[in-house]
């Protein structure tokens, strides 16, 4: 009786757990639609999650890099640029690949040679051997944006894509908390070399689930995932005759696509531009002629300047947020990642709620919703920073911060839908490889921009400070930061000023898409 008396409470405990656990499955679930889109959301926000958490922990390291190497903020820039750079170098060859192989083993392979560059870095006897071992995990960086922007619109349907990459968009800022609080809290306890390797073991882990846990969709939407699905549906099981029964027709693939997007462009006379509707299938045209091609769609240049102007400040905060929370408000550095915490709770909500209100606007006839919330979201930002920087009481400057990151944050959903909306689909991976290559150059020369103004402001000495005890430091360096952000933040008002100017060329761009896919369905029956 007494056994049985002692095992209550730990039944208790499991029961309460467990109740726990269901209930939040179950509001994923329904969040999401069902069982296999869950799965797909949670995966691709793996992806983003592991990605951020390498950059995340860069920062949050920096102090521990500081005074083991004896580096500056530039040279703590260079260390977040290299990784950048090569992403940028590589991301187009790898939107190639995505628009012409199989794109869940290419994600799984990328991420497994991450996975060995982190245990490199880690490794890295010195600066200089630091720095190299960063150029290869531009392998994640550079295949990551093109793939999951391609599945997600097969798995998708257009008129839900700015909610559900909102969700898995919740990866970035996620993964960038965990390499902030983990990393920081690794490299604080042993060495910044355990805030690295240990990144290498969830890498791992997810390019094993990736891999066994997703199928290759079809191509163009006859994978695509109904509210409620159980089961992906792989691409070959589209192509097999005898599998009919078991997908979805035509019909709910592409008309709900566009169904909604083509009664909108129609009731408000929308033409398409003839020089850019596509007669001809773009699978197999060459690369330089769909670089050309897409850069030639004027939306999809606003889109692309505005997101890089915009990285140029998150790449800032990402790198040296850690420095500044310590340094300008004096605080430890388990507190200053904790408010870290807080702020990207912020951007969190930011960004789920975006993309929320942007289907909803544009199930209400909004066709422009999704580039204007972006650019609502992008002024907001950089007028709730401004103050939040400038003022030196943690009070008044932390709740302006939460607002400013849900304004920073909140256009990564949108924006990403709105690029698949102006793209014939066999052009998806290949637009988001030039757009993500342009974007990993803004963000390989934006940390180091951000270190060196830093320096020249009088910065550069918070590691030393922080080893030595020696508080004036910190202080000079808190000052340098908070103005070198300021500085910055003009790109984040700038780049909301463009998405402004989108909005007028969002629907000719849209009707055109649709024209594209209409005039070579009979090439692409999936399209």
């Amino acid at each position: 009786m007494a056994s049985t008396r002692n095992t209550r409470p730990v039944r208790a405990v499991r029961a309460a757990f467990g109740g726990a656990a269901q209930r939040i499955v179950g509001q994923a679930r329904r969040q999401t639609g069902g069982p296999a889109r869950l799965r797909v959301v949670v995966l691709f926000a793996a992806v983003y999650a592991l990605a951020n958490a390498d950059t995340g922990t860069v920062g949050a390291v920096a102090p521990q890099l500081q005074s083991s190497l004896h580096v500056s903020n530039t040279q703590i820039g260079l260390i977040a640029a290299v990784a950048a750079l090569a992403g940028a170098v590589g991301t187009i060859p790898a939107g190639v690949l995505t628009d012409r192989v199989r794109r869940i083993d290419l994600l799984a392979a990328s991420i497994v040679l991450w996975s060995a560059a982190m245990v490199a870095s880690a490794l890295a006897p010195s600066f200089l051997v630091l720095v190299l071992t960063r150029i290869g995990l531009g392998a994640v960086t550079a295949t990551s944006g093109p793939t999951v922007a391609s599945l997600t619109g097969d798995f998708f349907p257009a008129r839900e894509r700015a909610r559900i990459l909102g969700l898995i968009m919740t990866g970035e800022l996620v993964g960038a908390g965990i390499g902030v609080v983990v990393g920081g809290d690794l490299a604080g306890l042993t060495s910044w070399r355990y805030g690295f390797a240990w990144l290498a073991i969830p890498g791992l882990a997810l390019a094993v689930a990736i891999r066994r846990g997703l199928v290759e969709p079809a191509r163009g939407g006859q994978s695509r995932l109904e509210p409620g699905a159980t089961e992906l549906i792989d691409d070959a099981d589209v192509d097999d005759p005898g599998a009919d029964a078991a997908v979805e027709p035509p019909d709910s693939s592409e008309q709900e696509q566009t169904e909604q997007v083509r009664r909108i462009v129609r009731r408000r006379h929308v033409e398409p531009d003839p020089q850019l509707v596509l007669h001809e299938s773009p699978k197999q045209m060459p690369l330089p002629a769909a670089v050309r091609y897409v850069l030639r769609i004027r939306t999809n240049v606003f889109l692309i300047v505005s997101a890089a102007l915009a990285y140029v400040f998150f790449s800032g905060v990402q790198t040296f947020s850690v420095l500044l929370m310590r340094s300008r408000y004096h605080l430890g550095e388990s507190a200053a990642t904790g408010l870290l915490v807080l702020i990207g709770i912020g951007a969190l909500a930011g960004l789920v709620v975006a993309g929320q209100l942007a289907d909803r606007w544009l199930a209400r006839g909004r066709l422009d919703a999704r580039v204007l919330i972006g650019a609502i979201a992008y002024l907001v930002a950089a007028v709730a920073f401004a103050p939040g920087l400038l003022s030196t009481m943690l009070l008044v400057s932390l709740p302006l911060m939460m607002i400013g990151a849900a304004g920073l944050a909140a256009p990564d959903a949108t924006l990403n839908a709105a690029r698949l909306d102006i793209m014939h689909p066999y052009l998806w991976g290949r637009a988001e490889g030039v757009r993500t290559s342009l974007h990993m150059l803004t963000f390989a020369i934006a940390p180091l921009l951000f270190g060196f103004v830093s320096d020249q402001l009088g910065g550069g000495h918070a590691g030393f400070a922080f080893a030595s005890g020696r508080g004036a430091a910190t202080a000079a360096d808190g000052r340098a930061l908070a103005y070198t952000f300021l500085i910055m933040l003009a790109c984040v008002a700038v780049a909301g000023l463009i998405l402004l100017r989108a909005r007028h060329t969002y629907p000719r761009d849209v009707a055109t898409a649709i024209a594209s896919a209409q005039a070579t369905a009979d090439e692409d029956p999936g399209t």
